[in-house]
């Protein structure tokens, strides 16, 4: 118990972390829009199966897709686990516009998950992670209107993000039924900035900050079924839907003068107000659903559907409003584990491959921008015969298009984390 204490005392002291860190994941131009761009809710190995896992799961890795599998938390032996994972996630990406191209790099945390087990059918489960993230800057210098030889620069500045922490709830019924429901508080601060530097002086700037603190609350909801083929294999369905919702958004636009002398900006008179406002913004209903054929604890093969429906849900301004509209991606993966009754380390160690292929939820130019990957990985037993684990995941991909005087990324993108489990009340036997 004082473990587990352990462990919860941690995840409260990373909510401050986690919410400052919700950029970091490497700039794209993408994120300017709205809320920001929507962290991918997987683990690292769902992750490696191409975002997959609305109908399956176990107990070496917490499922972040559908709480219902949260209760699955038995390793090949039979024994219920804790599973503690901490996770990162990073960005290498290649941006193109036209002739133009940039290297761009992000690593952060991604998620702090704990997952626990009440009775034989009952589990609960606590997540803290981004939602969104807002990470993109952008300079460029043109010619004053009507002038000879003088310039105004521009500079654009967009950070922040919405953090969210989870409570879930998993039941298993019947013995292959199993419900999950999932409570979230969402919460956060975006920064939308633009400073003008006349004839490029730093030392005369007049910027308009633009700071939202955004809030509020939400549910998931999940279910899962499986059924029995035979000794060796069962199939697997399930799926998830998360209620769409509401974020109370304070807005506070300022505008002041600045100067810089070397030691960084400062305002040279005091800021003016704007304005000063409270609005609703939206958190759009998502939908995944899926299916599965699993020898447990050797092969899985899994195929997910997932939809968002950002279409005339309320943004941060209009802007957004017309760019967002409803996404949609086919996910495919493969899982390995050679022998989970072996002696042997690598025999321990799980395989994994997936493909991820769909729209996301930009429509822009009237272009909808797709999105495709590849993912592989491996997860390692941190020790010979060791519940815990080490995983890897990698996927490579292009979002966007150059057409349309649109943008390009190439990306590689990185996952990694670890999944620390641990025996729930095991009884001292006596000789």
């Amino acid at each position: 118990m004082l473990k587990i204490k352990a462990l919860l005392f941690s995840l409260f002291l990373s909510i401050p972390i986690i919410n400052a860190v919700a950029q970091g994941q490497g700039d794209t131009p993408f994120s300017v829009y709205g809320i920001g761009e929507l962290d991918e809710q997987s683990s690292s190995s769902q992750f490696m199966m191409g975002g997959t896992g609305a109908s399956f799961s176990n107990a070496f890795y917490v499922n972040r897709i559908n709480p219902a599998l949260l209760v699955k938390n038995r390793v090949a032996s039979g024994l219920k686990y804790v599973s503690f994972n901490v996770g990162f996630r990073g960005n290498s990406r290649t941006i193109t516009k036209e002739n133009q191209a940039r290297q761009e790099f992000g690593f952060n945390i991604n998620h702090l998950s704990l997952t626990a087990p009440v009775t034989a059918n009952w589990a609960m489960g606590l997540v803290l992670s981004p939602y969104s993230t807002v990470d993109y800057e952008t300079k460029y210098t043109e010619p004053i209107v009507g002038s000879v030889d003088e310039t105004v620069t521009h500079e654009n500045l967009n950070k922040g993000g919405i953090a969210r922490i989870s409570y879930a709830n998993s039941f298993r019924f019947f013995k292959s039924l199993y419900v999950g429901v999932e409570g979230n508080y969402n919460f956060g601060s975006i920064r939308k900035d633009s400073t003008n530097y006349l004839f490029n002086d730093v030392t005369n700037q007049l910027r308009v900050n633009t700071r939202y603190d955004a809030k509020g609350f939400g549910m998931k909801l999940g279910l899962a079924y499986q059924y029995k083929i035979n000794q060796k294999w069962q199939a697997n369905i399930g799926g998830a839907y998360e209620l769409g919702s509401n974020l109370t958004v304070n807005e506070l636009k300022t505008s002041a003068a600045y100067g810089d002398y070397g030691q960084g900006a400062f305002p040279t008179e005091k800021p003016d107000t704007l304005s000063r406002r409270t609005f609703k913004s939206g958190i759009a209903p998502q939908y995944t659903v899926g299916i599965s054929l699993e020898s447990p604890f050797h092969w899985i093969f899994a195929l997910d559907y997932h939809t968002t429906r950002w279409k005339n849900q309320p943004n941060l301004d209009v802007q957004s409003k017309n760019i967002f509209t409803n996404s949609e991606s086919i996910h495919f993966g493969i899982e390995y584990l050679p022998n989970s009754s072996s002696t042997k380390y690598y025999n321990q160690v799980f395989y994994r491959v997936g493909f991820m292929a769909g729209k996301t939820p930009y429509m822009i130019n009237n272009t909808h921008i797709t999105d495709n990957r590849v993912t592989f990985g491996f997860s390692i037993p941190m020790g010979f015969r060791n519940p815990s684990y080490m995983n890897f995941g990698f996927g490579i991909g292009r979002r966007g298009t150059t057409a349309n005087n649109l943008v390009q990324e190439n990306y590689l993108r990185f996952s990694i984390s670890t999944s620390l489990l641990s025996p729930w009340f095991i009884k001292p036997r006596i000789d």
